[in-house]
């Protein structure tokens, strides 16, 4: 086990648009002894993991931030002012932040995102990757970084979002070094090692690892794993040697390095990575490509539609029947929103591109396999007869939680429920009886929606942990806080992170009496607005 505690540092940034990817934050010597007990284990390094730990540590976050004068005492009283955060130990194998992510996108050759600049993993700042975007100066220019999304801005008349740059794509690059400025300036204690099991009782939990080393122990434990399962293999492709047949996800993407050199190459997927892969392999020097999916190709700039996400859109509504419907209905509701897959329009352009090139052969249809020798597959694609020398499975992981070790091994301890392969979480994301363990990310899909698995989706599910945390591990149930400045009354309303505000030591009881009586005229307030039909 490698342990390293990051406190406020400076990573590297790559000095020009073609340097390699920013390296993640160098570690510190070890600090942590296994004695010590945190208040929070976050188990993953990936996006959503990240987005806990923001959550968790800033005192403040964007969904309870409503106007300029919240947002400017929020920066006055944020995470710099602050004299003491929550201990939050980070576990994962990579021994890095979004190392997962890092060689996925490094093996796809993957230049842009597909989700907007204003989803990110810091729950303080909605804006903080385009004003990373625009205050660094070393190589990350938003004119080479920053990809105008095609989204039709008539949709966010009224917002200045469309105006903004928030709807634009960020390149990988750029998302990349953001992380690890973000991750850097989070005090946490990483932890390198894979967890194997996590044992014990709300406030006193405890994670070993499979390496052997002593188990951490924590007060509160949030699982953000990432995928929700294993990879799905289609029956047509089962039973074909490694050597001729492959995951697109298989060792994080590292067996795409195997295309080089191929002759033929039969593409099997309806998304996104299945576009992706098939133009990887063209990059490759492979000469023929052939894509096949079941369906069309759809086309759509995110991967599930905005109204899911975008209040002014209607996510509220949308959201709202979502949480209506019995277990079984969600399930079906998040397979139908992102509708087996999309491709963004800036993909489609090439996939066209492509096509009239001659370079790329895209098929509607299912795939049979017919016989297969040492070095070759021979296929039927609506009845027309094929030859590869490898095929590609771009077909996505099937939804099945306890395929994954440590929920198998969690079930046994704690057994809940499952649907259509997900965990039956409690609306705060809780596993089971406990109320201090957590499931984020696409895991969370039942409670949080069809965005679960998507950064803006991790966001959220972040921000209804670590409120929930606090009350069950704290008992803080103080949602809310005021502020004056000189003589004016109240200049607005924030809500804090419960979570983080347990640990603020310099609250007083003189200041804790104000937010009380401010509660109440609060409450005063609404009843007045609704009776005369203004709330």
């Amino acid at each position: 086990m490698v342990t390293a505690t990051f406190h406020a540092m400076s990573p590297a940034v790559p000095d020009s648009p073609n340097s390699p990817p920013n390296p993640p934050p160098a570690p510190l010597p070890p600090t942590a002894s296994s004695d010590e007990v945190y208040d929070l284990i976050i188990i993953g390094a990936g996006p959503g993991g990240l987005a806990t730990l923001s959550a968790a540590v800033e005192p403040y976050s964007i969904d309870k931030m409503e106007n300029v004068e919240n947002v400017s005492q929020a920066y006055k009283s944020g995470l710099a002012s602050r004299t003491s955060v929550p201990k939050v130990a980070v576990i994962d194998p990579g021994g890095s932040w979004i190392s997962t992510w890092r060689a996925r996108f490094a093996a796809l050759d993957i230049h842009w995102l597909r989700s907007p600049a204003a989803a990110h993993p810091d729950s303080f700042d909605s804006n903080a990757l385009l004003s990373y975007a625009h205050s660094n100066t070393r190589g990350m220019s938003p004119e080479k970084h920053l990809y105008d999304s095609g989204v039709d801005k008539k949709n966010f008349n009224a917002t200045r979002d469309a105006w903004t740059g928030s709807l634009d794509l960020p390149s990988n690059e750029l998302f990349e070094a953001f992380c690890s400025d973000l991750s850097a300036r989070l005090p946490h204690t990483f932890v390198k090692g894979a967890a194997s099991s996590i044992t014990g009782s709300d406030g006193d939990f405890r994670v070993s690892l499979a390496c052997g080393s002593p188990a951490v122990r924590s007060r509160s434990v949030v699982l953000a794993l990432g995928v929700p399962g294993a990879a799905m293999v289609p029956e047509a492709l089962r039973g074909l040697p490694p050597s001729l047949c492959f995951h697109s996800d298989e060792k994080l993407g590292g067996r795409l390095s195997e295309l080089r050199g191929k002759g033929s190459v039969l593409v099997i997927g309806g998304g996104l990575t299945a576009v992706q892969v098939a133009q990887l392999a063209i990059k490759r020097g492979c000469s023929k490509v052939t894509l096949v999916s079941r369906r069309p190709l759809t086309t759509r700039h995110f991967d599930v539609e905005v109204k899911w996400f975008d209040p002014r859109q209607g996510a509220s509504v949308m959201q709202y029947g979502f949480f209506d419907e019995p277990l079984e209905r969600r399930a079906a509701a998040c397979k139908e929103a992102r509708g087996g897959g999309s491709v963004p329009p800036l993909y489609m352009d090439d996939v066209r591109r492509l096509e009239a090139a001659g370079q790329l052969e895209r098929v509607v249809g299912d795939v049979l396999v017919s016989s297969h020798s040492s070095d070759s597959v021979s296929v039927i694609v609506n009845g027309k007869p094929h030859e590869f020398d490898v095929i590609v499975n771009a077909c996505g992981h099937k939804p099945s939680c306890l395929d994954l070790p440590l929920l198998k091994d969690l079930q046994t301890r704690a057994p809940v429920e499952t649907v259509s392969g997900f965990p039956v979480l409690s609306s705060d994301l809780q596993w089971g009886d406990y109320e201090n363990l957590f499931v984020v990310g696409a895991l969370a899909s039942l409670q949080v929606g069809p965005d679960a698995g998507n950064l803006m989706g991790c966001g959220r599910a972040a921000q209804i942990v670590t409120d929930a945390m606090a009350l069950t591990a704290h008992g803080v149930d103080k949602a809310f806080s005021k502020y004056k400045n000189g003589e004016r009354e109240t200049q607005g309303w924030y809500k804090t992170n419960r979570f983080a505000e347990a640990f603020d030591s310099s609250s007083s009881e003189e200041e804790s009496e104000s937010e009380a009586e401010a509660e109440v005229e609060v409450e005063v307030e609404v009843e007045v607005e609704v009776q005369l039909g203004l709330a």
